[in-house]
């Protein structure tokens, strides 16, 4: 079975019954004021049409937000052995009567459309191999904050990935790079695996910085990727990765490159 699938509408649908019959923890994702938030939310219950899920709650230091109709935002959630990534549309804030008679209001959203499904092998980090190419320019704003070429006020910072996973990634870098970015920012990247591979656009929020024995390493979770046709292929060019590092470490370097 291959680590990264698209789902049929009848899978989406099997998906969705068993979500709400384990009432499986979902995390939202919106953009918000060019970055990446998270919310924590619940399937609570569904229909031939909607979706509803428990009122969001933001994680620490997020504003509260307003769910707005026709409003894309990202769902993520365990699922047995394996995540699942969708986009739906926000219907709105809606009355459900639960079964002692009360009424709760629930985020109500359409069913979604298209959703992936990765074996969570996939968010296992594997070791980038020394002989093995991940090199990776990043800025802060976000993808579509790209300069045009590096300045003292809109700086591109290079490294080189030491772990990476279908979720996120550590990578080296230069110790200036902490003068710039705080935890919880979001930066655009590019992510390059050499000749024949394709690359990676993508937006990323740094979730930790550690100094260990004068190396700087940044860690970054991978933010938006269901949002988008690019991101979409993003996942599945980071699965195909990830399982071919995984590999070498089981079973040794039978296609060995330069690095």
């Amino acid at each position: 079975m291959p680590i990264l699938q698209y789902l049929n509408n009848w899978q989406i649908n099997d998906v969705v019954r068993e979500s709400v019959k384990r009432h499986v923890p979902i995390t939202i994702t919106i953009r918000s004021d060019n970055r990446w938030v998270n919310f924590r939310s619940r399937a609570i219950a569904s229909n031939n049409e909607h979706l509803w899920l428990e009122l969001p709650i933001a994680e620490k230091d997020v504003a509260p937000h307003e769910f707005a109709p026709a409003e894309k935002i990202g769902l993520s959630f365990k699922l047995k052995h394996h995540k699942h990534i969708t986009t739906v549309r926000v219907v709105g804030i809606r009355q459900m009567k639960l079964e002692d008679g009360c009424e709760v209001p629930v985020l109500a959203v359409c069913l979604p459309m298209r959703m992936q499904r990765l074996q969570r092998r996939a968010f296992e980090r594997a070791v980038v191999p020394q002989n093995r190419i991940a090199r990776i320019s990043f800025w802060l704003g976000g993808r579509e904050s790209e300069p045009v070429g590096p300045s003292e006020e809109m700086p591109v910072w290079f490294g080189r990935v030491k772990n990476l996973s279908a979720g996120g990634f550590q990578v080296r870098s230069e110790t200036e790079v902490i003068e710039n970015l705080e935890i919880g920012d979001t930066v655009g990247l590019h992510l390059s695996f050499g000749a024949g591979d394709d690359p990676i656009y993508a937006d990323a929020q740094l979730r930790h910085i550690e100094l260990a024995g004068g190396e700087l390493l940044l860690g970054f979770q991978f933010v938006g990727l269901a949002h988008t046709v690019q991101g979409r292929e993003a996942l599945g060019i980071l699965s195909k990765k990830v399982g071919e590092f995984h590999r070498i470490a089981a079973h040794g370097d039978t296609n060995k490159q330069a690095s």
